[in-house]
């Protein structure tokens, strides 16, 4: 009920259809005999007729009868609800209103005829929700692909059921938001993303990098690209080719670096490269870097900055000696880092135990390598 009301531009003052209602009344009035739709009407304020149309667990015949309320609340609350069956939907879906259609469009009960039928609905936010729906099928996403809507083209653009061809067509459409679309898309294939890396526009080209569809050798190519946000797409792949995050490690944006630094493909030896990078947070992306050699975090363990020794405190490469100095840091989030490391050695452990912080105590406490004594005496003591 909530959405439909929101849906509807936050209006929660219930809509009545007062030609509905005249009629209802006209009718009801020269009758001895109610039937239980009209019964259940007359019976209930409107405010209930909603509870009941919103509610799950309300059977579909009660919902046929709402289905035809005076309400148009009631109404948009039955074409939401779950347990509408589909011939309620069928029934609805000849709505005057606008925001109904759409309701139905996006219900998961919804049939593919009906579907089909709401595509060439005249209003373009019904089709846009068509468009949306990933139970559309494919013939009909294949019709909407030429709709006049650009939005309604965009979301045929990412819609999972989109075949290869349509998704194709589209690429080559006039609108850059489309074209981006289909650079999103997941089962977009291969060949189409390497002819969409040479889109004119920015926006396709980081759609193409992020897409996890993309095959190396068109990484490879979008690496050379001018925009520093393709670039930083790329160098954060994880198709991206080892050469090529070897290559952008050396860019001139510290943003592509950073990227090439977080990522757990780049290799020991370009992370080890970029640990002397002039720009800390490189070096910070190293040390969280669990592919990062345990030599190369024996080296940032000597660094001034706090947050880089932190991140290499927290390394499951990290090697125990390096924990052990690190135990000795004067910042209880270093310690705390150390104390939640489950390669800390449980002679590191059992020093840290006795530390003045609360938290590197009870990390202590929750650490696996803790020693059973230890654990058990801080668990204890700290109500664990």
């Amino acid at each position: 009920m909530l959405n439909f009301f929101l849906f509807r531009g936050g209006k929660m003052t219930p809509t009545i259809d007062e030609e509905r209602m005249k009629q209802f009344f006209s009718t009801v009035m020269k009758k001895d005999k109610l039937t239980p739709a009209e019964q259940l009407i007359l019976n209930n304020p409107v405010e209930q007729r909603i509870k009941i149309a919103s509610n799950e667990h309300t059977p579909p015949e009660i919902l046929s009868m709402l289905a035809d309320d005076w309400c148009l609340d009631v109404r948009g609350c039955v074409a939401e609800n779950l347990n509408t069956p589909p011939e309620i939907l069928q029934q609805l879906a000849t709505s005057d209103d606008t925001y109904i259609r759409v309701a139905v469009a996006q219900h998961p009960n919804i049939p593919p005829a009906l579907l089909k039928e709401l595509a060439c609905d005249s209003y373009a936010n019904v089709r846009m929700v068509v468009a949306r729906n990933p139970d559309t099928p494919p013939e009909t996403l294949k019709k909407l692909a030429d709709d006049e809507n650009e939005v309604v083209r965009i979301y045929v653009a990412l819609n999972p059921n989109t075949p290869s061809e349509t998704l194709k067509k589209l690429a080559s459409d006039s609108y850059a938001n489309v074209r981006k679309a289909v650079a999103r898309n997941p089962d977009t294939p291969p060949e189409l993303l390497k002819t969409l890396a040479n889109d004119s526009s920015v926006s396709v080209c980081k759609a193409v990098a992020y897409n996890p569809n993309t095959p190396p050798e068109t990484l490879k190519k979008l690496a050379n690209d001018s925009s520093v946000n393709v670039r930083v797409a790329v160098a954060q792949h994880p198709n991206t080719p080892p050469e090529t995050l070897n290559k952008l490690a050396n860019d001139s944006s510290v943003d592509v670096r950073k990227a090439v630094a977080s990522n757990r493909n780049t290799p020991p030896e370009t992370l080890k490269k970029l640990a002397d990078d002039e720009d800390e947070n490189v070096c910070k992306e190293v040390a969280f870097n669990r592919n990062t050699p345990p030599e190369t975090l024996q080296q940032l363990a000597t660094r001034n900055e706090y947050y880089i020794r932190v991140c290499v405190a927290l390394n499951i490469n990290t090697p125990p000696e390096t924990l052990k100095k690190l135990a000795n840091d004067s910042s209880d989030d270093i310690c705390g880092a150390v104390a939640s490391n489950p390669h800390t050695p449980p002679e590191t452990l059992k020093k840290l135990a006795s530390d003045s912080s609360l938290e590197v105590r009870e990390a202590v406490a929750k650490n696996p390598n803790t020693p059973p004594d230890i654990r058990d005496k801080l668990r204890a003591e700290l109500n664990l």
